[in-house]
This record gives structure tokens, sequence and C-alpha cells, in this order.
């Protein structure tokens, strides 16, 4: 097969036909190719962040403070919103068609007959991508899980587990302690772990100390509380007052930040910022698909929650702005989550539901959230074959609304963004 003329693109999908299984949990396939590769990960600092929720604006908080402290960052995302080029970036900016392409060639050119998945085949390219800057530090987010998740393939420097709920059971667990057991399987011998999941903080102990591993639990060796002049992070060593928390943050930032500064006390407290600085950062900080408000017409708030407990932090972020009972929320989720209980923490503030299936095997047809929603005694439905014809549907309708809620999973939200920057 002649791929010499293959674009990224090409390369992508056919990496989707590699490996039947979308989601095939194991280490086995991906340590096999990184020996053969013979790839070694760089002498750096490596921050690994698993977790239910929080996951990604955990890493975007340790991107930028480390960044303002002028470290030269690489960092690896998923899923993708709009380009895949977004998973990969090296000081913010994603890289370059040409820089995968020539890891996947590497990966190629030594793989034989091993079917790695899409998603293991994009981290091992990451890696060798990444490598080939001049990176101070890497920050890496797990994709599943942990144990078995690709990206567990590196010992890291820290640890993090974010937080723990009931989430994907059908491959890691059906209790929390389950899924904690698989999160925590990323924690590296002799390093350690920093943790915001205070429900699951015994079991994650437990198996940090196996590991020899120094465990910090949000609480217990870190906190960030309310203070006279702004709220107070402060860990054993270290303490930072008079920080300005945004006013639309919701529980679920604040434990983010709290964890994304142990992570860097527990790594080099050096590299801490001081109150001025975290302040001006924090000010400015905002990542895409996390509550972006698009004012178009009337606002249109998007957000990838994809799962109860995110849907909880979404609402609370939405009181912030006093919304009033007249909404459209489009959503659409995966068949493995909890549909009933997600769409409980909306059903006040929404006045219409506008549903689609999405461009994905693990979509939830349009028809079936229909259904499911008329179960709940939901009747105002309006079902769209697919997210634009869904957006143009609602650009004909919200001069009648408040607000548009889009939320249920990146790939409503990414072609969300895509669409409103083809109207500008």
């Amino acid at each position: 097969m002649n791929r010499s003329n293959w674009t990224l693109d090409d390369w992508l999908s056919w990496q989707e036909s590699l490996n039947p299984n979308q989601i095939d949990l194991s280490l086995d396939r991906i340590q096999e190719v990184k020996e053969k590769i013979r790839f070694n990960q760089p002498e750096i600092d490596i921050y690994l962040v698993a977790g239910t929720n929080g996951k990604g604006t955990t890493v975007h908080l340790l991107n930028s403070i480390l960044r303002l402290k002028g470290l030269n960052v690489g960092m690896y995302t998923s899923p993708h919103l709009k380009k895949y080029n977004e998973r990969v970036t090296y000081n913010n900016k994603p890289l370059e068609d040409t820089d995968f392409i020539d890891s996947f060639i590497e990966i190629e050119n030594v793989r034989g007959d091993i079917p790695l998945t899409y998603f293991e085949y994009g981290t091992l390219a990451a890696f060798l991508s990444l490598k080939k800057f001049p990176c101070d530090a890497w920050i890496i987010e797990v994709g599943l899980g942990g144990r078995l998740d690709a990206t567990n393939i590196l010992s890291p420097n820290v640890s993090i587990i974010t937080n723990i709920a009931l989430d994907h059971q059908e491959w890691l667990g059906n209790t929390v302690n389950e899924i904690a057991s698989e999160k925590a399987g990323i924690i590296s011998s002799n390093a350690s772990c920093v943790s915001a999941a205070s429900n699951a903080g015994e079991i994650i102990g437990e198996i940090a100390n196996k590991k020899n591993s120094d465990f910090y639990l949000i609480g217990d060796d870190f906190s960030l509380s309310n203070g006279v002049k702004g709220s107070v992070w402060s860990s054993e060593r270290e303490t930072i007052e008079e920080i300005k928390i945004p006013n639309h943050w919701a529980k679920g930032e604040k434990k983010n930040l709290a964890t994304a500064l142990m992570s860097i006390d527990a790594c080099n407290s050096d590299l801490l910022p001081n109150s001025e600085s975290l302040n001006q950062l924090l000010d400015s900080f905002s990542i895409p698909g996390r509550f972006q408000v698009i004012n178009y017409r009337i606002p249109w708030i998007l957000d990838v929650a994809h799962n109860p407990n995110a849907a909880i932090n979404f609402r609370e972020r939405l009181e912030t702005i006093e919304l009033t009972d007249k909404n459209i929320m489009l959503f659409s989720l995966m068949k493995d989550k909890d549909l009933e209980e997600f769409v409980s923490f909306f059903e006040d503030i929404i006045a219409k539901w506008v549903v689609c299936t999405m461009n994905t095997p693990r979509s939830l047809s349009g028809d079936e959230i229909s259904k499911r929603l008329s179960e709940k005694g939901l009747f105002d439905v309006t079902v769209l074959n697919d997210p634009d014809e869904a957006f143009e549907y609602i650009e004909t309708i919200n001069h009648n609304y408040n607000a548009v809620i889009v939320t249920g999973s990146f790939e409503i939200v990414g072609p969300c963004i895509h669409w409103h920057e083809n109207k500008k």
C-alpha cells in the first residue's frame, strides 16, 4: 500500500479500520510497538491526568501556569473539537499535519500486524512528535480509565486524579471504588499522586502507598477556601492568598485549580505563581467548549458535559448567569450515558428540546432520545437528522427564546463551534 501521498485525513481514516473495536483497553499492543520503535520518554517533568470529569480543565490550568513561568510545554488531550491537530500542542500551538504524518510513518515502519486502535496509534504518535520539541514539561490527559489506557506507557513525575463518578461502567466497573482502582492504575512508583477524588481517597491512597507514592488528597493535604480578600490555596508547604475566582466557575473548576496548584507544588514548588500573576491568568482563562458563550442573535452556551456528574457542574455554572426558564436545549449523548439523570438537571429551565444523532457509531439516535424524553413527560421535542440540520433549525426559531444551550458531547459542541465560525 503506497502511503507516500496520504494526507492527515487519509491516515486517520485508515487507522480507524485497523482494530474493529473503538474501545479495546489493553497496554499489550502499544507496549509492543513502543519497544519496537525504541521509544523512551524524555527526562522532563511529566504530568499524567486521569479522572471522570475535569481532566481537560486541569490540563489547561497546568499548562497556563507553567507557561506563565516561561516553560516550554507539550500537551496532549482528547478528543478534539474541530481538528485533530488540537490534540497535540507545543506552547499552545497545534502541531502541523506533517508532524503527525512523520510520526505515523515511523510507527508504521515497525508496527507489523499489531492492530493498534485509533487512540493507541494517535497516542504513540503524539509522544513521538512531542519528543522532537525542546519541552521542559509534558501534560498528558488520560483517555479512558487509566490502568489500561494507552497514555499509561509513560511513568509520570506526578499522577493526577481529578474526581471519580459513575461513567463508562461497561469498561471500568460498577462502583466508585472499582472505577477509582482503574484510574489509580496511572500512579507511578516512587513519584507523587494528587487527587481531588475525596469520595475515593481511601482506595487511591492504598494504591499510592503500595507504589511508594507521595499521596496528596484534597481536603486533607491541600485546599482552596474562602478568605477575607478572595480565596486561599494552601498545602502543607505553601500558601497563595487573595485569589480572584472567576464568577462563572462552579465547584468543579475550583477543585481543578486546587489540584493543578498542588500538582505543581508536588513536582517543583518554585514553579507556583504568586497571587498577582495567578489572578491575571484566571481573568482571561477559558477553554473552547467549556461554558463557551457565543452571542449570535441570542446567547448560545456550549459545554461538553457528557455525564450526570458534569451536568451538575454545568448547571451550577448556568446559575451564575441567571437564566430564565425559556431556553432551547440542543443535546445528544453516547449510548452508554444515563440520559434520564443527565436531563433532570436542566428540565426546569428548558422550554424546547432539540435532539439529533451525532456522527459517531457510539451516538444514541435522535429518535431514541426523543422517545425517552417523552417517557419522562417532556413533549416539546424536535428530532433532526444531524447536528448541522439542528443548528439551522434552531436559527429559525431562536427569536422566541432567551438562550440556546448546546451540550452532551464533544461530537455536538465541536460541530456547533464550526457552524458558528462559518456564519461569521
